[in-house]
């Protein structure tokens, strides 16, 4: 069982794991109108992925930081040699979000661990939050994050 991150702005907390703000905008690893929740290996590689796309004044909302235990066996993982040409291009390929979408309908595996675009070295937990097992994963209580004012 291994613990996965996800770090949200206070008023989203409550509904951080139901994969509407990736349907209605996308992500690397969804299209837009394709529900999807993102979570990182770290707390460190979520507080990257806020760093990368939020402006700098954002830091100064409440954050909190979810963490999501997430069986194993639960998690396919794909390397990066088994990933689209164009992968960690800005904006996303639309091979990452075809590979992604593909993924997401099959509802084989509730998630699957893909190397971080940031750091590659560590990984990205795209969840599927309309797989039947979902609903069965536990999440802890959301902490306050605080960023900090040097950033």
């Amino acid at each position: 069982m291994a613990l996965w991150y996800r770090i949200v702005q206070e008023r989203w907390a409550a509904t951080a794991m139901d994969g509407e703000g990736a349907r209605l905008h996308g992500g690397r690893w969804n299209p837009p109108g394709i529900a999807a929740v993102y979570l990182a290996e770290s707390r460190a590689l979520a507080a990257l992925e806020i760093l990368v796309h939020a402006p700098r004044e954002a830091l100064r909302l409440e954050w909190r930081v979810i963490g999501v235990e997430v069986p194993d066996d639960a998690i396919r993982v794909m390397a990066a040699k088994h990933l689209p040409a164009g992968w960690r291009d800005q904006p996303s390929s639309t091979g990452a979000r075809r590979l992604g979408a593909e993924w997401l309908a099959k509802k084989g595996d509730v998630a699957m661990a893909l190397p971080g675009v940031i750091v590659p070295q560590e990984r990205t937990l795209l969840l599927n939050p309309r797989h039947p097992a979902a609903a069965r994963l536990k999440g802890s209580k959301a902490e306050r994050c605080v960023f900090d004012p040097r950033l």
